[in-house]
């Protein structure tokens, strides 16, 4: 696939941290957490910090590929080069829809958040409203994109902080609520650690594991980056601190307060909290700070679906590929960026069919797909460390064993979410997906080589 050197390199190292932390402070923490830690229980803590565990290694594995060769934009230029040009082309395709159903399931939360000061509000209007605003912003150029996205994660850094410091405040001063007292206890006084034993330990993985979705997003913004040497193993490298502090420590302070069996799953358990220690109105404010976090998250995933989209075809024969593979004036790949943004405004039609539990279903499918994704990138890597790996001083730790390890490791999650029932049909669409992208990129092979002969 032929490379494209243009993109300006005009995001600084303060925006590209943040937009690293954007990517993993989003709706699966601040609405999808409810949903998982009643199903796990307080469990959930330790399903935060193994999956937190292995996407840090996956994350030094991708960091290390992208580091190699910063003339690729995206991994599956990687893919391309180690794995072959169907699957390279086939797995980026996978990767856009992954990123196109993200953030569908955003927009879906942003209804429902909406719908706590507003009840009666059809659940597809905040999203399609938003879409339409942030193509507007991501259209301009790279630079308002990475200002717009260091705000949005400033306050939502500074909430989920003030969150767990207030909540560690009425721990000490023994405050109580009609729950009773504000204590750890929580995690063993109703039904031991693991209440619904290793089934509910399991059905809690699929949501965990959303949460997370779109901290290799990182990679994207490399190729913009002033100094991505320096940058991307800084960022890299404070996942664990953002795990403990941004997840870890936000759930313990929800389950310290509200028993493990009372948290609501209509709404964010960090407003049910706020409403049960009796400040109304720093709900309203935390529920409008859970709106810009959906807010943000679609807006990386604008950013980097329309980049990918571009990359996937850039340089390649064809009117749809010489379309989303053209730069504008202002050097940006406007007309996938678009196309992208019109994919995403078709949430609201989902809704519709699908209904209220539309959220739990798109973003069950998102995480399938993403799961898929990953073990190919990390197939990748494997390929790359026995067959050309640089002399980095950033590197994936023990591999090539690490990397057996971490393949196994989704290989098994995959396997977990055909198991359950919740995420089997999810995970059966990701898969059939998966095998008709490439079955249907075949065939336009095909069909422009028997073009070619006839020409």
């Amino acid at each position: 696939m032929a490379q494209n050197n243009n993109f300006k390199r005009s995001l600084s190292n303060n925006q590209i941290q943040l937009i690293a932390l954007g990517g993993t402070i989003g709706t699966g923490l601040f609405l999808g957490v409810g949903g998982s830690i009643k199903k796990a229980g307080p469990a959930i803590i330790l399903i935060y910090a193994l999956v937190g565990f292995f996407l840090f290694l996956m994350m030094r594995a991708l960091g290390e590929l992208i580091l190699s060769d910063l003339e690729k934009h995206t991994y599956t230029d990687f893919i391309t080069k180690y794995l072959g040009e169907r699957i390279g082309l086939s797995s980026g395709y996978l990767c856009w829809l992954a990123y196109i159903t993200l953030a569908m399931a955003e927009m879906t939360a942003l209804g429902i958040y909406f719908q706590f000061w507003f009840p009666k509000m059809p659940l597809w209007l905040p999203g399609t409203v938003t879409v339409l605003i942030l193509l507007s912003i991501n259209i301009i150029s790279a630079k308002i994109f990475g200002n717009f996205e260091f705000s949005f994660a400033i306050l939502k850094i500074l909430t989920v902080l003030c969150f767990v410091a207030f909540i560690t405040f009425m721990a000490l001063f023994s405050k109580k609520t009609y729950f009773g007292a504000i204590s750890l206890s929580n995690m063993y006084k109703y039904r031991g650690f693991f209440p619904n034993g290793l089934h509910g330990f399991l059905e809690g993985i699929q949501m965990a594991i959303f949460s997370f979705v779109g901290i290799e997003m990182i990679g994207f913004t490399a190729c913009e980056s002033k100094d991505p040497k320096k940058i991307m193993p800084k960022a890299i490298n404070q996942m664990p601190i953002r795990i403990i502090l941004f997840y870890i420590l936000a759930i313990l302070s929800i389950l310290a307060v509200i028993p493990w069996n009372k948290i609501a799953i209509s709404y964010s358990p960090f407003v049910q909290v706020l409403n049960v220690v009796g400040i109304k109105n720093s709900a309203s404010f935390f529920n409008f700070v859970v709106i810009t976090a959906a807010v943000s998250s679609t807006n990386s995933i604008i950013y980097s679906s329309g980049r990918l989209l571009f990359s996937l075809c850039y340089g390649r024969e064809g009117r749809w590929n010489k379309t989303m593979g053209h730069i504008s004036r202002n050097m940006l790949p406007q007309s996938a960026l678009i196309f992208s943004t019109l994919m995403i405004a078709l949430a609201p039609v989902l809704i519709l069919l699908i209904g209220n539990d539309a959220f739990n279903f798109i973003s069950a499918v998102t995480t399938s797909i993403f799961l898929l994704m990953w073990i190919i990138m990390l197939i990748t890597h494997l390929v790359y460390v026995k067959t050309d790996r640089k002399d980095l001083t950033f590197k994936l730790p023990l591999a090539p064993f690490s990397d057996y390890v971490l393949i196994a490791f989704f290989s098994l999650v995959v396997l977990i979410l055909l198991f359950l029932k919740s995420t089997r049909v999810p995970m059966l669409v990701a898969i059939v997906v998966s095998i008709l992208l490439s079955f249907s990129l075949k065939l336009q092979d095909i069909n422009f080589l028997k073009t070619k002969v006839k020409k």
